[in-house]
């Protein structure tokens, strides 16, 4: 197989043997409860799961707009506030965009999301298989668990065109499985085995797990952690003190943005406004995020 060498994420290398044990025993363990005491599927589980989501998936994405100004060398004060302005207008568009067409905010969010998780992948194999990993980890639970899904996206569109969603995802879903094994196999082969180990326990989540659950072991027990340790790393400059203010207000504020998403939520139940307000929260900070990763990228891979 032809492999392309591209840039491997500092965050990769961070407690590799930690990563090692202990998201596969996590996982484990959450998969024996699951069999053993039945679907931890309730919507209230299935709040919780999501809550869990926002709260930890938002800090590796506060410090985008220090990244932004170092990588391109913003030192005034205008040019950083252009930045913050094009930051929250990316925001404001994918928040507007889930008020008059949900459907098409849920399909975006959706490859945003299986374009930005591929690069957790990236490194000696073809960048087409790392597609195919973040394709199965996102895919996968609406052909495992198709009416737990179809509910979520119900919610999350309003309407029963979520369902139709979560049907064509499921459609779309062997060949990335197959790609996701072989991405697996491969790394195996080639001496990867952290690599390996986490596919498949990412995957073995998707397929024994609830939906949120599934996607929670992935986004907060490797993606965030990863990112984080990349972000961190890139503003090494800043002082600690500094750093830890610019987390904590951003994470405050998005944390508001979230508050305020649940109070316009209107009259439904408190678990549905809860996964709505997490899910639509969480979409609307990746997009800007993942804009901003892609010109990073490019940049690294120019280097």
């Amino acid at each position: 197989m032809n492999s392309i060498r591209l840039p491997v994420l500092t965050g990769a290398a961070a407690s590799s043997a930690l990563r090692l044990f202990l998201l596969p025993a996590v996982t484990l363990a959450l998969v024996i409860v699951s069999l053993r005491f039945g679907p931890l599927s309730t919507a209230s589980f299935t709040a919780i799961c999501a809550l869990a989501i926002a709260v930890f998936g938002i800090p590796h994405g506060t410090l985008d707009i220090e990244i932004a100004a170092l990588r391109y060398g913003v030192v005034s004060r205008i040019d950083r506030l252009k930045i913050v302005a094009a930051y929250l207008a990316c925001t404001a568009v994918i928040a507007g965009l889930w008020r008059v067409a949900p459907e098409a905010a849920l399909c975006l969010f959706l490859f945003v999301s299986i374009l930005h998780f591929s690069r957790d992948w990236y490194g000696a194999a073809d960048p087409f298989l790392s597609l195919m990993v973040a394709w199965a980890l996102v895919a996968t639970p609406a052909l495992t668990r198709p009416v737990e899904v179809a509910i979520i996206f119900d919610m999350l569109t309003g309407n029963e065109n979520g369902r139709i969603i979560a049907d064509l995802l499921a459609c779309a879903c062997v060949p990335a499985l197959l790609g996701c094994l072989t991405f697996a196999f491969w790394s195996f082969q080639n001496g990867e085995l952290q690599r390996a180990i986490e596919v498949l326990t990412c995957l073995i989540a998707t397929l024994f797990l609830p939906p949120l659950l599934a996607f929670a072991v992935f986004f907060c027990g490797l993606h965030s952690p990863r990112h984080m340790a990349d972000a961190l790393a890139e503003t090494g400059a800043i002082s600690r003190p500094k750093k830890i203010a610019i987390i904590a207000a951003v994470f405050l504020l998005s944390a508001a943005g979230g508050v305020m998403l649940l109070a316009g939520q209107g009259q439904v139940p408190v678990e549905t406004g809860i996964i709505r307000s997490a899910i639509i929260l969480i979409s609307i900070l990746t997009v800007p995020h993942f804009t901003l990763e892609s010109f990073a990228w490019r940049g690294r891979s120019a280097d």
